[in-house]
């Protein structure tokens, strides 16, 4: 992995472009979920979906496969991490 881009899903404009080195979290849960398309015989370059709900809690989604994950079950500053991109 070198990198994770993070794009805007109705614009398509680049939010972030994350670095292996410097994505921390970020990258380790992009590698769990590359996995899981891996097993599933799914494309590595699908989209995925990070949501915040009303309460402000935060989901990400991977549709092609159907994985989620409640980001705040990792830690508050794990699920910071998310956060930040939706600023």
């Amino acid at each position: 992995l070198a990198s994770v881009t993070v794009r805007d899903a109705e614009t398509g404009a680049t939010v972030a472009e994350l670095s292996n080195e410097g994505a921390g979290f970020i990258a380790g849960v992009h590698r769990a979920v590359l996995r899981q398309r891996m097993l599933a015989d799914k494309p590595e370059d699908a989209p995925m979906r990070l949501v915040r709900w009303e309460d402000d809690s935060m989901s990400l989604i991977d549709p092609a496969t159907g994985w989620r994950a409640e980001l705040i079950g990792f830690g508050a500053d794990n699920a910071e991490a998310f956060a930040r991109l939706l600023r």
